[in-house]
């Protein structure tokens, strides 16, 4: 009798853990507002969630080219459905994070590229201003016409974060380069206006152009090699992802966010309660957003290359002692 109670027992305590068991594996969800092949923001959010379902084993599932009106009906019927994680890509989701995160306690929300706190959920500011000081660094060291240029897609908080911070990178290079106003394309996905606002910058005596409108990147690029076809000598940046080798003859280097690491560290994280809600910032410590210098490039010189790398130890240095 002892041993059958103790057999039954047993079998009880194996049927009440299955459903944890079988929940093991973390579910993350991912809500992106545009397509997740544009070889830049959302596809590397993508490429993040990719790394998620195969290093963490998560289950996982992405809806792409949400419009802002579904925004909070996606995030809640992910929560309803029982995800533990939901990453919301881009700082448009503030608003509406909050408010599903104040719906739906259990479910961890992280808002990428959100420059503010999200009350309940957890919002990570990709740093750019560090890195694009390197930028300025390098492209105060190479232009000749002294005159720099950004090119940006919104004059949204973190593209300003650019601007600014190629600004500081000019005044650290010392070599009397400045930067021209901003010129601001209003578009994510338009080469054609992004090769004007480019040409427009070459046109006023820009030599270098540092931009970030992710999938118009290429009008930037084309305007720049079209200028050395014709007997100038421009160069440019990439940024978001390492955009080096699209024109590897003009780009110096390109600001690489690691996106795919950061959401991989966050999820796991998350899903395992050590991340807490607040907000999470994310820059040259770690890796999770760098210069990447293109060193196929004459101009990317060994002396570039080491006032870099001492400017990069002191940022982090400066960053660390905050």
């Amino acid at each position: 009798m002892l041993r059958m109670n103790t057999t039954r027992t047993f079998a009880l305590l194996i049927a009440a853990l299955l459903p944890a068991l079988a929940r093991a594996e973390p579910r993350v969800a991912m809500v992106l507002p545009g397509s997740d092949n544009d070889k830049g923001w959302n596809q590397m959010a993508r490429e993040g969630l990719d790394r998620i379902k195969k290093e963490l084993h998560a289950q996982t599932q992405i809806v792409t080219n949400v419009k802002s009106a579904e925004f909070y009906t996606r995030l809640s019927n992910f929560a309803e459905d029982g995800f533990d994680v939901v990453i919301c890509h881009g700082g448009e989701f503030e608003k509406v994070a909050k408010e599903a995160a104040k719906n739906y306690p259990k479910t961890h929300f992280i808002v990428g590229g959100c420059p503010n706190d999200v009350p309940g959920a957890i919002a990570v500011e990709f740093l750019t201003r560090d890195a694009s000081q390197l930028v300025g660094l390098v492209a105060g060291n190479v232009s000749k016409s002294k005159s720099v240029a950004f090119v940006g897609a919104d004059p949204v908080a973190p593209l300003q974060a650019c601007y600014d911070g190629m600004r500081d990178g000019l005044a650290r290079a010392g070599t009397g380069a400045t930067a021209l106003p901003a010129l601001w394309t209003n578009s994510w996905d338009s080469p054609t206006i992004a090769r004007e606002k480019t040409e427009a910058a070459i046109a006023g005596g820009a030599d270098v152009i540092y931009q970030n409108v992710d999938a118009a990147a290429i009008g930037v690029f084309q305007a720049v090699q079209d200028a050395n076809k014709h007997g100038k000598s421009v160069a440019a940046f990439g940024c978001n992802s390492n955009q080096n080798a699209v024109a590897p003859d003009v780009i110096l280097g390109s600001v690489v966010l690691n996106i795919q690491q950061a959401y991989l560290d966050l999820a796991r994280d998350a899903a395992s309660g050590k991340q807490k809600n607040g907000a999470v910032k994310l820059g040259l410590a770690g890796g999770y957003v760098d210069l990447v210098l293109n060193e196929k490039h004459p101009a990317v010189t060994a002396a570039i290359k080491q006032k870099v790398e001492a400017a990069r130890k002191e940022l982090v240095q400066a960053a660390a002692a905050k």
